[in-house]
């Protein structure tokens, strides 16, 4: 019986040692609360409360103002989008119109070479009456003067040109300005 009484002895004496633990954690708990009751415990609490009303309200400004800055980036980038194909219409026109202008251009520069080209045969061919040689068997017919056929050629390109703008850029007469 020895055995026995020893494993219920050092069953006790264990249990008196977690008693003891338990008397010391007791002591030291109730220490702290009273340190807690003496430092104002309800106005750390008053001043956690407000942080956090505090906190709530920035918070509900903060999403407001999200919210707003969401609809108004939308918003520009849809009228960024509308103004960039507005622009991207515009240089295509602005394109096509100076091919127009270049091949009328070249037209223009062609008509006045044979003029001039036609106007020195003319002035050959007269010389040569004048000498007795015939270098043409038809008489070379009347062309108007060089500067008056470039103003006449200018003006139906420039009129040309109007048409062409006219008809390409409908024009929207609330804002004043070409749409798409």
């Amino acid at each position: 019986m020895n055995i026995g009484f020893s494993v219920a002895s050092a069953i006790n004496l264990a249990l008196v040692v977690l008693c003891l633990g338990v008397l010391v954690q007791s002591v030291r708990l109730d220490r702290r609360i009273r340190a807690l009751r003496d430092n104002n415990l309800g106005e750390a609490v008053f001043r956690l409360d407000r942080a956090t009303q505090q906190a709530r309200l920035v918070l509900d400004d903060l999403r407001f103002v999200l919210a707003n800055d969401v609809t108004a980036r939308s918003e520009g980038a849809a009228a960024a989008e509308a103004m960039r194909d507005e622009l991207a219409m515009m240089v295509d026109i602005g394109n096509s119109v100076a091919e127009r202008i270049s091949e009328a251009a070249s037209q223009a520069q062609a008509a006045e070479v044979a003029a001039r080209t036609r106007a020195t045969r003319a002035g050959l061919e007269a010389q040569a009456e004048r000498a007795g040689e015939d270098l043409a068997p038809a008489p070379a017919p009347t062309l108007a003067p060089a500067p008056a056929l470039a103003s006449a050629r200018t003006t139906e390109l420039s009129s040309r040109v109007f048409d062409i703008l006219s008809a390409h850029v409908p024009r929207d007469t609330s804002r004043g300005s070409a749409v798409a």
